[in-house]
């Protein structure tokens, strides 16, 4: 396996249904899935642009007996920015030790990188140089949506600046690996350098061990979110959600029985995002400690994901990230049967520093 990269455009319908198969095949053996499982899903999940690409070092199709050498697949689309742009799995990130998890939730300790590191870091700086040769299409938000995410962002706690939205070079990376996270680290490829990135847990749900379903309180019933709602699930969240994107992801929602017009607020809700995950999960303060979380991350696993379970015998998972430290939304996941099966990051990938 060389580190020559191919790159498919998935702007022609008939080319994505050709090669989003293959991969998908591939990443579904039970060796990649579950730590592939993001990569996976966002394929499944389609919104497929003219700037949308699959990268990789391995040839389509191909079978790919015991190797040293490491292989890749990537979600490339720049022109969803601010959001993340990069969904990426790599051959290593099974093979190494958990060891590197724990490294990201320690500033002064980094992981140990396995023997291949060259390779790896051959293979990476290969294919971000591939990224920088895209350039930087227009994004599809509209500005003033951009603008108002940028402000967002200044003002969050954990995410304090986003050096993505004013500067082309900046890309993020999405679910990014815990064992790959350190690679980017040596290469120096990191917006910032110096601060650690935060750390989410990923949990993995299988379907078929979800808790039994249980009734709302009497004063509650279950909807949907519409367009209307979508500044008050920004104002709720540290991540800045555009509505071109939440207006296309599955939601559910909870909402006061005695409310039942248009005007209606949530009192919590969930969405399933573009990578098949439990995202911006929510319950407003004062309807917090009565399950409503679970109930609603159960219902929507069950009954919005239909388009994810398409493979016979195929293992139906949810899973979901939580931010390490966050042990009320970490608790939670637990208690719905969840497995931590490791730690990704969404970093700031500098193409100046390539």
């Amino acid at each position: 396996m060389s580190s020559d990269i191919r790159a498919y455009s998935l702007a022609d319908p008939t080319k994505a249904s050709e090669v989003i198969p293959k991969v998908l095949k591939h990443l579904r053996q039970p060796a990649y899935f579950r730590t592939a499982l993001a990569l996976h899903r966002r394929l499944q999940f389609g919104r497929f642009l003219d700037s949308s690409y699959i990268f990789t070092n391995r040839k389509l199709g191909s079978q790919l007996g015991q190797t040293d050498t490491p292989w890749f697949y990537a979600f490339v689309d720049r022109g969803c920015r601010p959001e993340t742009e990069v969904w990426l799995f790599g051959s290593w990130e099974v093979e190494t030790l958990s060891a590197s998890d724990t490294a990201l939730e320690d500033d002064t300790k980094r992981a140990t990188l396995p023997d291949q590191a060259q390779a790896i870091h051959t293979l990476l700086l290969a294919f971000i140089n591939h990224i920088k040769k895209l350039g930087t299409p227009p994004s599809i938000h509209r500005p003033e949506d951009v603008l108002a995410a940028e402000s967002q962002l200044a003002t969050s706690n954990h995410y304090p600046s986003n050096p993505q939205l004013p500067d082309p070079n900046i890309v993020l990376f999405g679910a990014i690996h815990s064992s790959t996270v350190p690679h980017l680290q040596s290469l120096n490829l990191l917006s910032p350098p110096l601060l650690p990135p935060n750390a989410n847990h990923t949990f993995v749900f299988p379907l078929a061990t979800l808790p039994p379903a249980k009734p709302l309180p009497p004063n509650l019933r279950w909807g949907k979110l519409s367009p209307d709602h979508f500044p008050l699930v920004r104002s709720r969240t540290e991540i800045a959600r555009q509505d071109y994107t939440l207006a296309r992801l599955p939601n559910l929602a909870i909402f006061p029985k005695d409310q039942v017009d248009s005007d209606a607020a949530p009192v919590a809700w969930g969405f399933v995002g573009l990578d098949g995950s439990l995202t911006t999960l929510h319950t407003e303060k004062e309807y917090r400690r009565l399950g409503l979380g679970m109930m609603l991350s159960a219902k929507l696993f069950r009954e919005e994901m239909g388009r994810f379970f398409d493979g016979e015998g195929e293992e139906r998972l949810a899973h979901g990230n939580v931010l390490v430290g966050n042990e009320a939304s970490a608790g939670m996941c637990r208690n719905l049967g969840g497995e931590d099966v490791g730690r990704v990051c969404w970093v700031c990938v500098d193409l100046g520093r390539v």
